[in-house]
């Protein structure tokens, strides 16, 4: 019955194997159960993420865009996508059921409200990995070079000191 069973897996079903493992009393341990778990369904060990995600300053209004690179060679049952606010509070942004690519997630028009961390974790049967960034929202003026002389210029000009020429 077990080999029929091994040979007629797919994803769809693998919970029902294990639970039908349990029922028949075939798994004793946790250890022993992730053993077949990592045979029958060829799992690699926990999902891998190939990017490091990058902290962003942005200004008001511009858009934040987060990725996270997860290796699918392995099974990935999940990824899901968190904020972190600055107050402590944690929100859950994205799931599988969510619309979108679930390697991506983008802010547009960004406000102090979304400052925080942001944080993507993917899961399967072997456990989690996890990667985050901190989206900080500056509201300080860009200084570019023609930013900079443009200031020295008006500096210049309205100066209360009148530059003695000799």
């Amino acid at each position: 019955m077990l080999r029929y069973a091994a040979s007629r897996l797919n994803m769809k079903n693998i919970r029902n194997l294990v639970l039908l493992f349990h029922l028949l009393g075939c798994i004793q341990g946790a250890s022993i159960g992730e053993g077949i778990m990592k045979k029958i369904v060829k799992t690699c060990g926990r999902p891998e993420i190939n990017n490091v995600m990058q902290n962003l300053t942005l200004k008001p209004g511009d858009t934040a865009s987060f990725r996270c690179t997860v290796d699918m060679k392995c099974l990935v049952s999940y990824i899901q996508w968190y904020h972190e606010m600055n107050n402590g509070t944690m929100r859950l942004l994205r799931t599988a059921r969510t619309h979108g690519n679930p390697y991506q997630f983008r802010i547009v028009d960004v406000s102090d409200m979304d400052e925080g961390f942001y944080t993507c974790i993917a899961g399967n049967i072997m456990g989690e990995t996890v990667s985050s960034a901190y989206l900080e929202v500056s509201f300080a003026p860009n200084l570019n070079q023609s930013n900079l002389l443009l200031l020295l210029l008006l500096l210049l000009l309205f100066s209360t000191e009148q530059p003695v020429i000799k």
